[in-house]
């Protein structure tokens, strides 16, 4: 059994019922950590995970909704004992942006009992554990002329680059769409998803229902919600639905589903 694992479904600007950006894939009792921007380690606790359990981290990109909560996960994996090595998967400068992490909030390595690795990841990776993989492709957020500007301002270490990913397992595809500029940034990976995460923090939801009609989605989980659609979740299904044969989920924190 597979299970997907809501932990933070906020966009941007967490809200008093969602939490930054988290999520987590279950299979045989290993979790694979898709972005780390709010209290994972709280959130699984809550649904009765423990964080130890925790085989790799994906990051999507580097703003803080997506990554900011990495440092208090290493610290409670090094305060809990783990010994285990683990490693964060991540856009091009990954490896120095951590490396930055360890120093500043004094979380070096010397002094927790696992190896933090870091591995950065492009098109062509290939994560594979087991049974199941994880590719990986580049969406448009962060990519027009101004982060390339402010890139070059700051000597080329914001490096603004975003990715999603697709996720196989038994058989099945699911599509995580990380930030997009717009949806037709998934079109190159749809063919053979059963499951697309499509996230709705930069999405106008009279689009997303017209891609989601156009391409013939099975099943659509949306998430990442905008702070203005926090409390209307059965409206935006209602929108998304209107002439789509497929099955929509708004997604919330805590929430446990199986593929």
């Amino acid at each position: 059994m597979v299970e997907l694992l809501f932990l933070g479904t906020s966009a941007g600007i967490p809200t008093a019922k969602r939490h930054s950006s988290g999520t987590a894939i279950k299979k045989d009792d290993k979790l694979y950590l898709i972005d780390c921007g709010g209290p994972v380690c709280s959130q699984l606790k809550k649904m009765n995970e423990d964080p130890k359990n925790i085989e790799a981290v994906f990051i999507t990109h580097w703003h803080p909704d997506h990554a900011g909560g990495l440092p208090i996960l290493i610290q409670d994996l090094q305060l809990s004992g783990r010994t285990k090595s683990l490693t964060i998967y991540g856009p091009k400068g990954t490896d120095r942006k951590v490396k930055l992490l360890q120093n500043i909030f004094i979380i070096p390595q010397e002094i927790y009992n696992f190896e933090l690795k870091t591995k950065e990841y492009d098109e062509k990776t290939v994560y594979s554990d087991e049974s199941i993989d994880f590719r990986f492709f580049k969406t448009r957020h962060l990519s027009d002329d101004y982060w390339k500007q402010l890139d070059a301002k700051h000597n080329f270490e914001i490096d603004p680059v975003a990715y999603g990913f697709m996720v196989q397992f038994d058989g099945k595809k699911i599509v995580f769409s990380g930030d997009l500029l717009n949806s037709d940034d998934l079109i190159p990976v749809l063919p053979g998803a059963e499951l697309v995460i499509h996230e709705f923090g930069h999405i106008n939801p009279n689009l997303l229902r017209t891609f989601t009609r156009k391409h013939d989605i099975p099943k659509l989980i949306i998430n990442h919600i905008h702070h203005d659609w926090d409390s209307r979740d059965q409206e935006l299904k209602e929108v998304i639905s209107a002439e789509f044969q497929g099955e929509v989920h708004i997604a919330h924190d805590l929430w446990r589903t199986t593929i």
